[in-house]
């Protein structure tokens, strides 16, 4: 005999003992195994209680308590098994079905629930819900699962589960859920069930599905999908939860409903992995919203919206997409949130909006907004604490926030505006704004505390960095380019830029900041860190402008700060207002230097834009370089620096380099404007301007400054290799170290060449205390005899007379010369000629006659504390005695 020990097992045996079942063994434990696991049994807690006839697996429901449209079941259990169906065979007057779990057991869906009509159907269980990979929705209105403890009508009652009573009066719309458990259980969606195709007949949506329009909630306690489907064809979609006691608004207009969560409550988590899938992709509308505490997306895990491929029309507009994270959203492995107007689609994209304290992108996942057809792509908009996009996926999917009008599209993107406390955009990862199309590109704002781009995809394929362009084949607008933060590091062969590479304009690129960091090149030497605006190869579009405003700003170790084109369209601008200015280093192959450049390059035939630096203090040090250049057809452009100190030293370049022979009426080209109190040139340090090739004029150089100092081979030398040279014209209080010549030597030089001898430019010196032909001025061989007046007679040691120097004026700087004009005539004084009483002479009174200090030759200079140039001279060890003082003779009589 057969020995059971289980309670089913001794149920089983008192039946056969009755003769009651005749049914095999195995068959027998088959039936009750489902029906311990799917049940759908009334609790009888309602005035006209839920009635269940079984039909095979379909669990027919009728009854229940109806209260104006509103229908309301309790069961005490209530799971479908697999292949199974839960059937409400509801009026179709009802608007409403509501039906509470109330025994204590998880809900196990694993097959069909079906309602009549248009009815919205609510699934009430505060112990949980499963949906299994097998589960499907045939119903006619919107659906909701819940693991609430209680649904409130208005100011009318409660329905609740966790005290099952029912008021006599519930006719209302449902508007809230209430959470009176200490922590509300899970839902969670496995479904993968055949669900039909989507509305543009493209794929078939495999999961839970409501009818087109309608609204699918899931409201829990944590929220998680595991390779499962959600979808509401142009209709809503709406995830979350709470973690403690709180109330869930619930807002509804017939079939459309969605979810207002409180502040001052603390929500739960919500889990999509393994491919899971949110789609509301139509025609016309479709949004997303997920309010979570933490929300990871996982292994291809997708939240998707905007305009289903060859739907829509031109007063289509798609829904949003919101996420808010009170802690932290992860998407990786591929990952996306994304609304877009598909390819022959028409009709507005939808906005994507993100809300968190923490947002990661990793893994070659994306957030982003897009446009292929011909309606406008949204914006993208993200608001967090703190920002991390991170890497590319194994197979080169970027890791990024994106917003763009994509090839074929003739719509215009939509903006992506960003604002946080810290942005890292490293290892490839990228924030890209721009346009593949005929449409405008978007703009890209940032505003934020801190921000670090940092290095290259693991590849080296891809720079991290933040782009708004016009790529190839695109005929419309780049965006603007704009960052507002305390701090902005650019490093490892990270980049910022704005550009074009079609023949629309591009855009420009303003960052405003405190202080200003680009530092390296990328690990393979090929990609330097650097802000750049520019038209690219083959393009025809005008590059944007490129505008710093910052109090510092460092470029160092082959980093660079560029404008320029490669194409038929013009340079933009490049402007730099700081505080101080650092350029140091260049690259060990002497390939790159680091700086600031404004270029047209090879084979380019736009004009170059001009460059402008405005800075207290400009530093270029160790080969880095500040340059304005065209090497192509088009005019280069011209370098303006206005600063109170200049030092350029170790091979330090200030050029303006042009091969182009075209002439604009309008501007000079290729010249060099300098203005600033101290110009220090050091070890090897040179301001050029250089022309090459027939009829190429050079540029000229401008200086205007207190004191130009150069030493140790540094020149500044305006020349043109095949035509006419330009013009050195420099304004100075002094020039120390360096001095004009009629070619390059080894010590420093001022020079103007051209083509030939008589093509040579000119130089213009202007100095008021200095011969411009002599560098520094040396004092004459031949002394000076200034016996003018015996000061002391012999053994008398009283002062009889003093002959004094004073100003400008006084000895010519050869005996042989006369004074010049603006000599001081100085007349002798007669002492008290009584030397028997030894009185002290009767001195004039020093208030009435002012004399200027005399001018001493400056032999050098050091920089004193406040970072100040100061001329020094080699004066003598004993102090001058002021003019009016007698001299003490009393040494002589010994």
């Amino acid at each position: 005999m057969l020995e059971i020990s289980t309670r089913w097992g001794a149920l089983l045996g008192i039946a056969i003992a009755q003769g009651t079942l005749a049914l095999p063994i195995a068959g027998v434990f088959s039936l009750f195994g489902d029906c311990a696991v799917a049940q759908v049994i009334p609790d009888g807690t309602l005035p006209n209680n839920s009635s269940v006839q079984t039909e095979g697996s379909r669990f027919n429901i009728t009854g229940g308590t109806q209260a104006g449209s509103n229908l309301f079941h309790s069961f005490r259990e209530f799971s479908v098994p697999t292949g199974g169906t839960a059937f409400f065979k509801n009026s179709t007057d009802i608007q409403n079905i509501i039906s509470r779990v109330t025994g204590g057991a998880v809900s196990n869906i694993d097959g069909l629930i079906r309602a009549l009509g248009t009815a919205n159907l609510f699934l009430i269980n505060q112990s949980g819900i499963i949906f299994g990979q097998n589960a499907r929705l045939d119903i006619g209105g919107s659906f909701v699962a819940t693991t609430a403890s209680a649904i409130q009508f208005g100011n009318q009652g409660f329905f609740s589960a966790t005290n099952p009573n029912t008021p006599e009066l519930l006719t209302i719309n449902p508007s809230a859920f209430l959470f009176n458990q200490i922590r509300a259980a899970s839902i969670q969606n496995n479904s993968i069930a055949d669900s039909g195709f989507n509305p543009s007949s493209e794929f078939t949506a495999t999961g839970l599905r409501v009818p087109d329009g309608k609204s699918l909630l899931l409201v829990g306690g944590d929220i998680n999908m595991d390779g499962g489907g959600l979808f509401a064809f142009g209709g809503r979609v709406e995830l979350g939860g709470l973690a403690n006691a709180g109330t869930i608004g619930l807002n509804g207009n017939g079939n459309n409903l969605s979810l207002s969560f409180p502040d001052n409550v603390e929500r739960s988590d919500v889990f999509l992995s393994n491919g899971a899938l949110v789609n509301v992709r139509a025609g016309n509308g479709g949004s997303i919203a997920v309010n979570a505490r933490n929300l990871k997306m996982t292994a291809k895990s997708s939240l998707l919206a905007g305009i289903e491929s060859r739907l829509g029309s031109n007063n289509s507009k798609a829904g949003n997409i919101e996420v808010n994270a009170t802690a932290a959203i992860n998407l990786n492995n591929k990952s996306e949130i994304s609304n877009q107007v598909l390819a022959q689609a028409n009709g507005q994209g939808g906005n994507v909006n993100i809300n968190a304290s923490t947002l990661q992108v990793s893994g070659g996942a994306q957030v982003g907004v897009a446009t292929f057809g011909v309606g406008k792509g949204g914006n993208l908009r993200v608001d967090a604490q703190d920002v991390q996009l991170i890497g590319t996926s194994s197979d080169g999917f970027l890791s990024g926030l994106f917003a763009s009008a994509e090839p074929n599209s003739t719509g215009d993107a939509g903006d992506l505006t960003m604002k946080t406390n810290t942005l890292l955009v490293r290892d490839g990862a990228v924030v890209n704004g721009g346009t593949f199309g005929s449409g405008k590109g978007g703009n890209l704002t940032v505003d934020a505390s801190d921000v670090q781009l940092i290095g290259e995809s693991a590849d080296r394929q891809f720079s991290s960095g933040l782009f708004a362009s016009a790529n190839l084949n695109s005929t419309g607008d780049a965006g603007d380019l704009t960052m507002k933060t305390n701090t902005l590091l650019v490093r490892d062969g990270a980049q910022m830029g704005a550009g074009t590479f079609g023949s629309g304009k591009g855009g420009n690129l303003t960052v405003d900041a405190s202080n200003v960091q680009l530092i390296g090149e990328s690990a393979d030497n090929r990609v330097s860190s650097s802000l750049f605006a520019s038209a690219g190869p083959d393009s025809t579009g005008n590059a944007g402008d490129l505008t710093i405003k910052t109090n510092t700003l460092l470029v160092r170790d082959e980093a660079q700060v560029t404008a320029g084109t490669f194409g038929s369209g013009k340079g933009g601008n490049l402007t730099v207002d700081a505080f101080d200015v650092q350029l140091i280093g260049r690259s060990a192959d002497g390939q790159f230097r680091s700086g600031l450049f404004a270029s047209a390059q090879p084979n380019s035939t736009g004009d170059a834009g001009d460059l402008t630096i405005k800075t207290n203090t400009l530093l270029v040090l160790d080969g880095a370089g500040v340059n304005v250049q065209s090497l192509g057809t088009g005019t280069a452009g011209n370098m303006t620096l206005n600063a109170r100190s200049i030092r350029l030293d170790k091979n330090a370049l200030l050029t303006a380099n042009t091969r182009s022979a075209k002439i604009d009426l309008n501007r000079e080209q290729a010249t060099i404007n300098i203005n600033s109190q101290y110009l220090i040139m050091s070890r090897n340090s040179n301001i050029r301007t250089n022309a090459t090739g027939e009829n190429v004029i050079g540029g000229n150089i401008n200086i205007d400054t207190d004191f130009l100092i150069g030493f140790k081979n540094s020149d500044i030398s305006a020349n043109s290799a095949n035509f006419l040279g330009g013009n050195v014209r420099i304004n100075a209080t002094g020039i120390f170290g360096t001095q004009f010549r009629d070619a390059p030597t080894s010590n420093s030089d001022i020079t103007a060449t051209g083509g030939s001898p008589e093509l040579s430019g000119t130089v213009q010196i202007n100095t008021p205390n200095i011969d411009p032909n002599s560098g520094l001025v040396n004092l004459p061989s031949v002394p000076v005899d200034t016996k003018v007046a015996q000061t002391c007679t012999e053994g008398n040691p009283i002062v009889k007379s003093q002959f004094t120097i004073t100003g400008r004026g006084g000895l010519p700087p050869n005996p042989g010369e006369v004074l010049n004009t603006d000599a001081v005539q100085v007349d002798l004084i007669t002492l008290n000629t009584s030397s028997d009483n030894r009185k002290s002479p009767t001195v004039p009174n020093k208030t009435t006659t002012t004399v200027p200090k005399p001018i001493i030759e400056a032999t050098g200079w050091i920089i004193n504390e406040k970072g100040e140039v100061v001329l020094i001279a080699n004066s003598p060890t004993t102090p001058r005695s002021p003019w009016y003082n007698q001299p003490d003779c009393t040494a002589n009589q010994h």
